[in-house]
């Protein structure tokens, strides 16, 4: 609050505040969206245990690991869509289809050109069972 004492006093007062011609040169943490071009990064993958009730039943029950690349197309949303089994190993295990399944849990940021997010870059996408 900016005041006037109500009557003189010899105590010390609040007094009147001034003005002033500030000239700070401030700084700060440079936070903030640049304007270049970035790289797309992984948000989010799969979870162990939705990996777990996305494992293929037999390769589960011979106690086989496996992986599966995936090509993927990064929506501005961060989801996953026009995904297409690239590789499986051991093939014909069906870790290719549960890769496929998996691809819903996947959230990526979409690359940027001059500061704006890229609809439909193409990712690798590899998704491990161990």
């Amino acid at each position: 609050m900016i005041g006037v004492g109500s009557s003189p006093s010899p105590a010390l007062g609040p007094g009147q505040g001034g003005q002033g011609a500030g000239q700070g040169g401030g700084t700060g943490s440079g936070v903030g969206r640049g304007a270049g071009d970035g790289r797309f990064r992984l948000l989010r993958g799969p979870t162990m245990g939705e990996l777990r009730r996305l494992h293929p039943p037999a390769a589960f029950r011979q106690r086989r690991g496996g992986q599966a690349t995936l090509s993927c197309r990064i929506r501005l949303d961060t989801r996953l869509e026009d995904c297409r089994v690239i590789d499986e190993t051991p093939s014909g295990m069906g870790f290719g289809q549960a890769a496929l399944a998996a691809s819903i849990h996947f959230r990526f940021q979409p690359p940027t050109r001059d500061g704006a997010p890229v609809d439909g870059q193409e990712v690798p996408v590899v998704v491990l069972w161990p």
